[in-house]
């Protein structure tokens, strides 16, 4: 089974963040306290979106859509990331694999 690196799981937060604040100079360092419930759950909402929607890599590098990246989160998951690269960070160690 093929996860997903680290980079990858960057530009999917990053792209997710841009859905409700303008990226600092160095996203990786800020943190979710000046987000508010809503722009929360629209980031969380938007991230869940896009590590599901991500095309499943094999081992050999090849895309597969027999299985799909998933992670679980709630509402008050960013609470949990002290910083947007903890969230990266997070996201690699506790990424899923689920099998259609």
């Amino acid at each position: 089974m093929a996860l997903l690196q680290r980079d990858q799981i960057k530009q999917v937060v990053l792209e997710s963040l841009q859905s409700v604040a303008d990226l600092p100079a160095n996203p990786e360092a800020s943190d979710f306290s000046a987000f508010n419930d809503f722009q929360k759950h629209v980031f969380l909402s938007n991230l869940k979106g896009k590590i599901n929607a991500l095309p499943y890599y094999m081992n050999s590098g090849a895309e597969s859509y027999l299985a799909y990246y998933d992670i679980s989160l709630t509402p008050d998951s960013t609470d949990d990331w002290p910083t947007v690269g903890d969230c990266i960070d997070w996201i690699k160690e506790n990424q899923r694999v689920v099998y259609l």
